[in-house]
């Protein structure tokens, strides 16, 4: 099925070539269809029977294997139990509400009265900052903080807190500089960790946070009539959105996380609320990747920071119904917002032919910078660097270019205030007056790049896209980072017809030897890729991206979504005639 195929061309309409993944030697599991069992192994997954059927108590470790674990549970169940006037410091994003959210369930469980705070995206940026940190301490006579989801790198708030008496613990996934921050540290990027955990986002770790507590709690006696022992998996729903929200590799302990958390979703009184709110009634790993999550991300960008932490660890049914529509509302309104900037944002980019698209414009929400740039990198398949105002921006980049590194060296070259960021992703403020030396200098560095080959999971012949096919692949969820969806080729097939649907997107239907595919390319017209698809009836198309399985019509189908297409050289001659 992946063997034997020979392209139309020798690249792709978005300048790439394409590459089989090659099978490797592997042991069928009893029950997994053959093509899934293959994939997982090519793709490196060595132990199948754990892959094909993920467990908890399969793939949690001992807690205590986080460094500073043994001495944050201590430190915490101390607080406790002596009745300390505790915080909890987490972040905007769907990792800080979640992983916020799980620990306010088991204090508000224990009869525990902590405050939490969540830092406001825009005026106070991302982590701990000081004056927050005085104000828990004098108004709210704050005596433990817990941090979550930040605080590796943020010495000198922490160090403030450490002048004002505060204990402090740390639960954090982001990478650490040099320097141990004041307090208790755990997070499995730690330069003294083996980093065998370091996949996890924050909501994991908070999770064997409390397993570890609860074990210590037990120890102590510290449970009894009145103060049952949680049966945590009623929250695992919780740690599974922040895990796909974070988009972290659902590799691993990951990978239970996930399918453990996705059928108890319904257990939490705010995801079900959340379900209501958005119509969404099934709990998948695309609905927290593309519903769930952006409701709650939408009110840390330009709401209010605390709604999501409040809907997820709310008991209170009214409550709960309230928080889920203003986050569905709110996600409205931001998805207007981008759609607005996006629009001229692209229109801007086509007049562009710069290796790297660097826009910006004072009327743009900082809040959506970040979803603006990966509209228009998608859009024009190149790095897209979009400034909003206070030239504060968002980057996301193209396989095989880091724009972190390439954000970092023009902050080191003294053109940028600050930056940072991986290589899919980075962040960054600019002055008005070094826009173009930051244009000038990514292009510079962005000369000459060539992306490298996209790998290809499965290559079929065109009309065998089909239903079971489709299923056999589906066994490889749940889907995500470090294991994403198949990339299908579907091949050898010519344009039988080509449609324009909506004033937007594009269908094609492919026909070839063994039948008819149909591939569909959202949000063509006027994009790189669908101009150059636009027209192509009659000829070979070999098409690459996602199965999708479609009832629409009342007919259970599977189309490709198209990423990418490749299309034969014809003469000009031959077009004519």
């Amino acid at each position: 099925m992946t063997e034997g195929f020979e392209f139309c061309a020798g690249a792709s309409l978005r300048g790439r070539t394409w590459t089989l993944r090659r099978p490797v030697p592997h042991v069928v599991p009893d029950g997994v269809p053959a093509a899934a069992a293959a994939l997982a192994a090519a793709r490196g997954f060595d132990d199948l029977e754990s892959f094909f059927s993920p467990t908890l108590k399969a793939c949690m470790p001992d807690p205590s294997t986080l460094k500073g674990m043994d001495d944050a549970v201590r430190v915490f169940c101390d607080a406790v139990q002596a009745g300390r006037r505790m915080a909890l410091y987490g972040d905007y994003d769907v990792d800080g509400a979640t992983s916020t959210a799980l620990v306010l369930r088991w204090l508000h469980a224990m009869g525990a009265d902590p405050v939490f705070y969540i830092p406001d995206r825009l005026k106070e940026g991302y982590g701990p900052n000081a004056d927050a940190i005085r104000r828990l301490r004098e108004a709210e006579g704050v005596e433990f903080l817990l941090v979550l989801d930040s605080g590796t790198t943020a010495h000198g708030p922490l160090g403030v807190a450490a002048e004002l008496g505060m204990e402090i613990v740390i639960l954090d996934h982001h990478e650490p500089d040099d320097r141990m921050p004041p307090g208790t540290l755990v997070n499995p990027k730690r330069r003294d960790e083996d980093r065998s955990l370091a996949y996890l986002c924050t909501a994991g770790i908070a999770f064997l946070f409390l397993v570890a507590v609860q074990r210590e709690m037990r120890r102590r006696g510290f449970f009894g009539p009145g103060r049952p022992e949680v049966d945590l998996r009623r929250w695992l729903g919780i740690v599974a959105l922040g895990t796909i929200a974070d988009v972290v590799p659902l590799v691993g302990l990951n990978r239970a996380y996930v399918s453990a958390g996705l059928p108890r979703m319904g257990d939490v009184l705010g995801i079900r609320a959340l379900s209501e709110a958005t119509g969404e009634k099934t709990f998948t790993t695309g609905t927290c990747g593309f519903k769930f999550g952006p409701c709650i991300n939408a009110s840390g960008r330009i709401g209010d920071t605390r709604l999501g932490t409040m809907l997820l660890a709310t008991e209170d049914l009214r409550l709960a119904e309230t928080i889920a529509r203003e986050l569905v509302e709110t996600n409205r309104e931001r998805q207007d917002l981008e759609r607005s900037i996006v629009d001229s944002a692209v229109e801007m980019a086509r007049e562009m032919d710069d290796p790297v698209i660097v826009l910006a414009n004072e009327n743009w929400h900082p809040g959506v910078v970040g979803l603006v740039a990966s509209r228009v990198k998608d859009a024009m398949n190149r790095p897209a660097v979009i400034i909003g105002a206070g030239g504060t921006a968002s980057c996301r980049s193209v396989e095989g270019f880091d724009i972190g590194q390439a954000v970092i060296a023009a902050r080191e070259a003294g053109i940028l205030i600050k930056g940072g960021g991986h290589a899919a992703a980075a962040g960054l403020t600019v002055a008005a007056d070094r826009i173009n030396d930051l244009r000038a200098f990514l292009s510079e560095r962005a000369s000459g790049f060539v992306a490298p080959p996209v790998v290809i999971d499965v290559a079929v012949p065109c009309g065998s896209l089909d239903l079971e096919l489709n299923a056999s692949l589906a066994r490889l969820q749940p889907f995500g980072a470090g294991n994403s969806a198949p990339k299908i080729a579907v091949v050898g097939g010519r344009v039988k017809r080509s449609m324009i649907m909506a004033g937007k997107h594009l269908r094609l239907i492919l026909s070839g030897p063994e039948g008819e595919t149909e591939a569909k390319l959202w949000r063509a017209v006027d994009t790189p890729l669908g101009d150059a698809l636009i027209g192509t009836d009659g000829l070979r198309v070999d098409v690459l991206g996602e199965a999708v399985y479609d009832e629409y019509g009342g007919r259970p189908h599977v189309y490709l979504r198209i990423e990418d297409a490749m299309v034969e050289q014809v003469a000009a001659e031959e077009l004519a005639a």
